[in-house]
């Protein structure tokens, strides 16, 4: 027979731990909300200034610019790139989520040198754009949109609009072609399909040990969370269903061995967009490498892409 007193003990002890596991459950809770909802720059941009890198600068005329736009309003910052000689379009460029316009200048690079005007973006609450919390594609889609009503208020003609993004920059790009018909071509890299996948992408790839142990449900709960604290509704962010509401022709290029988005996604896109999509898978790359695109693969798809349905709609 267990004396009393060692059954008093178990008890307090086994309550202390339920205390310790319900308190740790709940931080963890508010701690993925918290890196589901905050911007990186936490809604104060940088006060410096933010000139157009010289690569770009020796390519066309250049223009470091910032915009208010949607019903915030918001103010995004911008580097408009006019080529030299016959522009053949517009194409917006996006960025991954934590970078900035900055790391998408070789695409830029390669467009403009294409003959392209190219327009890159910081997204709200990244680099030089205001914005406290994030929405994966549904604010920023609005962004994006507004930004081309005032091009064309600066009296810009944009002619065909082309949208090339990578990672959370691809998934604000499918969600502006579905909201946006002027968008002709979409070049998305890496994209994932929603924001409950990634979530889950994300624990596989950060915590594969404790993977199994982490319930979808509180993973669920976490987001939810995260999404009513930054405005939106969680089960809106969802890229692939973005993708079967647009027409406008898709080049989908996805990394096979990605371990931060998994080319599930790509796939679940490719279905999403039926008839109107083009499925690249690149063999052994990672999120990483293909946002490096060392041999340029990924850059010469998006030219072509951008050739054969934006110069084709002139």
């Amino acid at each position: 027979m267990v004396p009393r007193t060692h059954l008093r003990n178990v008890l307090r002890w086994s309550g202390r731990l339920g205390i310790v596991a319900a308190v740790a459950h709940g931080l963890g809770t508010v701690g993925v909300a918290y890196a589901v909802a905050h911007a990186p720059n936490g809604g104060t941009p940088p006060a410096a200034s933010d000139p157009c890198p010289a690569e770009l600068a020796g390519r066309g005329t250049t223009e470091s610019a910032q915009f208010a736009v949607g019903a915030d309003p918001n103010t995004l910052s911008t580097w408009l790139v006019e080529p030299r000689g016959a522009v053949q379009g517009t194409i917006v460029v996006l960025h991954g989520v934590r970078l900035d316009k900055r790391s998408m200048v070789p695409v830029a690079e390669t467009l403009v040198d294409a003959g392209y005007r190219v327009v890159l973006v910081d997204l709200r609450g990244h680099g030089h754009s205001a914005g406290r919390y994030l929405s994966y594609g549904i604010r920023e889609a609005r962004d994006i949109s507004g930004l081309l009503d005032a091009l064309e208020a600066r009296g810009i003609q944009l002619g065909p609009v082309g949208l090339h993004g990578f990672s959370y920059g691809a998934a604000t790009a499918l969600e502006v072609a579905a909201l946006d018909s002027r968008v002709r071509a979409v070049v998305s890299v890496s994209s994932f399909s929603s924001l409950r996948v990634v979530a889950r992408d994300y624990v596989r790839w950060q915590l594969p040990a404790l993977q199994p142990a982490v319930p979808d449900v509180w993973l669920d709960s976490a987001v939810d969370l995260g999404a009513r604290w930054a405005g939106f509704d969680a089960d809106a962010a969802a890229p692939a269903a973005a993708a079967a509401r647009s027409h406008a022709p898709l080049l989908i290029i996805h990394g096979s061995d990605d371990p931060q988005v998994s080319v599930e996604s790509a796939r679940s896109i490719d279905r999403a967009a039926a008839g109107y999509a083009q499925l690249m898978l690149l063999p052994g790359e990672t999120h990483a490498s293909v946002l490096a695109d060392a041999s340029g693969r990924v850059r010469s798809a998006a030219r072509s892409w951008f050739d054969r349905h934006l110069k084709e709609a002139r």
